[in-house]
């Protein structure tokens, strides 16, 4: 499913609706799987945030109804015992949709995320997200050429950002944000 959110790929555009106090959420998922069609988000985390800092957190586990694979428990440090807890996704979203609100999303690898967000929005009967978004990846690719590789973690490590604990999704999610943060510095 190719996700409905309309890209902002103009710099100067985005850096303009930065300085002028936009608001944005840089958000992360964990996913039981890669394909939105079969696999179900996990995780959510996300933060609002403007140039002046951070305004929120958003963090909540999900019961996939599904057994995790070994490698996304390894992966993520999310066991089974963790997302049988949980609720299921379709008891939050609404209140995941109304902390994202009008914000610019900011997502690493956006295409990913989105599509695993708009997969459950249709799943719970809800309209898909219609927020402009900006993908950090792209942006890296673009605004830090120098570096090797262009994984979050990787990037992170190369400019000197705390990534808390990769793979989970706040923390991802506020590492997501230093380094839009750190692309936006960038001339």
């Amino acid at each position: 499913m190719q996700h409905p959110n309309k890209k902002i790929t103009d710099l100067r555009r985005l850096r303009k609706l930065y300085e002028e106090g936009a608001v944005f959420t840089a958000f992360d998922t964990e996913t039981s799987g890669i394909t939105p069609t079969t696999s179900r988000i996990i995780e959510i985390g996300a933060v609002r945030f403007t140039k002046d800092g951070i305004i929120s957190k958003w963090s909540k586990l999900f019961d996939p109804d599904q057994i995790l694979s070994p490698f996304i428990i390894n992966l993520t440090h999310i066991t089974q015992e963790m997302v049988d807890a949980a609720d299921p996704i379709n008891k939050h979203i609404r209140n995941f949709l109304a902390f994202l609100d009008s914000s610019i999303i900011v997502a690493h690898n956006a295409q990913f995320d989105l599509n695993f967000l708009n997969a459950e929005c249709e799943n719970c009967g809800l309209p898909l997200t219609k927020n402009q978004a900006v993908d950090t990846l792209q942006l890296s690719r673009i605004l830090i050429p120098e570096a090797q590789y262009h994984k979050l973690d990787f990037l992170a490590d190369f400019l000197g950002i705390d990534k808390g604990s990769s793979h989970r999704a706040l923390d991802d999610a506020i590492t997501c944000m230093e380094l839009f943060n750190k692309c936006l510095e960038r001339r």
